[in-house]
């Protein structure tokens, strides 16, 4: 029997082991085709690091480089609308520049947090928390093929509209082909900026998705934690040190996630404030193109999916974590409505430490500066109306229509 191309986008039976490190296959996939899992072997780690080598050049040097060029040698050539559908690339690649570089550089993190949550797997027994650890490692799949299907429409959709209308998509500058010069040119330079936008909008993809994939594997944990808590003496057949000792698990597991979240806090905050500063300036110059300069509905479309792209960034992400906070609030509230009233008072006394830690959510920041939530999302997005505004007042399209 075949099996699916995508098989572990849904949960396998329960018939069947998973460890939360499953939930990162798809992740991992991605990061060892950009070259960022070095092989162990020691042979193919000088051609692994070659390749390595090739998409950061091509992905943080070339491709921003290449657009900022475009501008200086053919920015005559422009309408305007291809001018803002490269320039809202080339600032969106400067972000990418930064998250990216302190994304490889931190990879070491995702692998120590990997190591640290898998005893947690072992404390899964009943068949409802064996579903929640299944349905964890689906949802954790799910989110890198989502972030892939977005980025992809975008560089795919706008390729094609781009080459029909008979003119480069991107324009990134290329000494060896010009696409200005015949039909096969244009299909060459055409394939060779969707290549390199493609390593780039992987580099992206590793960004902007590892966040919320390990988020969503502490919030399947504190689900697991949550109904632990909930069957805590429960059982008459466990003595009171049995069941002391269940509790004290359910502590040290707690303090286990508390920790992978501080592993993960320092990269989490570097990148999301990156992408906070530019978030309002691109979706600005997205909207701009498509309410005064866009006459082709290909390239509309392309344009609202980049839009979607970009709200895809962080807005998934600013909602994970604060249905993190929500999923701390519910298990103190677990922890409150647990049997523990009647029981001796070392329990009592282990209850009340573990509900004072609990109560103190899990909260992530922005460079130290922004909470990572929804409303900050919100806030750093309205920018994008003040560009909008500006253009509208001051009748900037009329006149670059004019110059034009």
């Amino acid at each position: 029997m075949k099996k699916p191309l995508f098989e572990r986008l849904r949960p396998v039976p329960l018939t069947k082991s998973v460890v939360s490190s499953d939930a990162c296959i798809y992740f991992y996939r991605a990061a060892t085709f950009l070259g960022w899992v070095p092989p162990k072997a020691r042979l193919h780690r000088w051609a692994y690091l070659l390749w390595t080598c090739t998409t950061m050049v091509l992905g943080l040097v070339y491709l921003p480089l290449g657009l900022t060029l475009t501008y200086v040698v053919h920015f005559d050539k422009f309408a305007a609308s291809e001018f803002l559908t490269s320039v809202q690339v080339d600032i969106n690649c400067i972000g990418n520049c930064v998250k990216a570089c302190v994304t490889f550089s931190q990879m070491w993190r995702m692998r120590r947090i990997n190591a640290m949550i898998a005893p947690l797997d072992e404390r899964c027994t009943t068949l409802n928390q064996r579903q929640i650890l299944h349905k964890m490692v689906a949802r954790g799949n799910r989110i890198i093929v989502f972030f892939l299907s977005v980025y992809l429409g975008f560089t795919t959709t706008t390729l094609f509209s781009s080459v029909f209308a008979g003119k480069a998509p991107w324009q990134v500058y290329n000494p060896l082909v010009d696409w200005r010069q015949g039909t096969r040119q244009l299909w060459e330079a055409s394939l060779l900026e969707y290549s390199v936008i493609g390593i780039g909008i992987c580099q992206e993809l590793l960004s902007d998705s590892y966040p919320i994939v390990f988020l969503s594997i502490f919030r399947g944990h504190l689900a697991i934690l949550g109904d632990r808590i909930k069957n805590l003496r429960c059982n008459p057949e466990l003595s009171e040190k049995e069941n002391y000792q269940q509790l004290v698990d359910c502590i040290k597991d707690y303090r286990t996630i508390v920790q992978c979240c501080d592993l993960i806090r320092p990269i989490m905050s570097a990148t999301i404030f990156a992408q906070f500063m530019l978030i309002g300036i691109v979706v600005g110059v997205a909207a701009v193109n498509i309410l005064f300069f866009t006459t082709s509905f290909w390239m509309t479309l392309s344009n609202i999916i980049f839009i979607a792209a970009i709200c895809a960034e962080s807005f998934p992400l600013c909602m994970t974590c604060e249905l993190l906070i929500e999923d701390c609030e519910s298990l103190a509230s677990g922890i409150f409505h647990s049997n523990w009233m009647d029981a001796e008072r070392r329990y009592r006394s282990a209850i009340i430490y573990f509900l004072h830690r609990v109560q103190q959510p899990i909260q992530f920041w922005a460079g130290a500066i922004f909470p990572i939530s929804v409303q900050s999302n919100i806030t750093v997005a309205k920018f994008a109306f003040s560009i909008i505004t500006i253009v509208n007042q001051m009748n900037l399209a009329d006149k670059f229509r004019k110059e034009a």
